[in-house]
């Protein structure tokens, strides 16, 4: 049976949503969202960052959330969520389940800046700067979404699940009222049953351990 390590609403929440949207059997370890367990010897023997996401599949494991997407879509081509062979859409799939962790980066960096780097450490500029990029990448979904639900005319795919994260992540951090497509889009996602079993217990669309923040200025 497949086996998915995972730290509530961190990355390792697409590779969780995926397997719910697939359907299929699993059994989730959740992590502490601690480093002296994330880094402990244990841990490091399964994943060598001490990081979330890893699938294990028997003897087989991957632990990074964009090839994880690849392999379940081609493990499970019948979920119709990957874009496979000579499949016209297969290479903008495969740019937005990266184009993902790339929205994902600036955010990261902007909570790291926010709330986890001691006050006398921080850099407003860096901050500011990281807050840009993040709504640049944003803004670029926006015309995208002018004339579809999701990010292909075909529909649904794991590309939205990879997306929908990073949007969900920003939706903390700038003001996504000024996308108003993004915004439609983020509410379809957030609807899906199988976004909603993969939210920490009394999450509703916030991420669980990021405190509230006032958005970019």
């Amino acid at each position: 049976m497949l086996k998915l390590y995972h730290c509530a609403e961190t990355r390792s929440m697409r590779s969780l949503w995926l397997l719910n949207e697939l359907q299929i059997p699993f059994e989730l370890v959740e992590m502490p969202f601690d480093l002296s367990v994330m880094r402990s010897a244990d841990y490091l023997a399964v994943h060598p960052l001490g990081r979330v996401p890893c699938l294990v599949d028997d003897d087989f494991r991957l632990f990074e959330s964009g090839a994880i997407a690849e392999y379940l879509c081609e493990r499970y081509p019948e979920s119709g969520l990957g874009r496979l062979g000579q499949d016209p859409e297969r290479y903008e799939w495969l740019q937005w389940i990266h184009f993902c962790e790339t929205m994902a980066v600036h955010a990261a960096a902007l909570v790291q800046q926010r709330f986890f780097i001691a006050q006398a450490d921080r850099s407003p500029v860096i901050a500011k700067l990281e807050g840009r990029r993040l709504e640049k990448a944003v803004q670029v979904l926006e015309p995208r979404l002018t004339d579809r639900e999701y990010l292909l005319r075909s529909g649904f795919s794991a590309a939205d699940i990879g997306v929908g994260y990073s949007l969900h992540l920003a939706d903390r951090l700038i003001d996504l009222a000024k996308s108003p497509n993004v915004t439609r889009y983020l509410g379809r996602l957030r609807a899906r049953p199988a976004f909603r079993a993969s939210l920490q217990p009394g999450s509703t669309h916030a991420i669980a351990w990021l405190p509230l923040s006032e958005p970019v200025k």
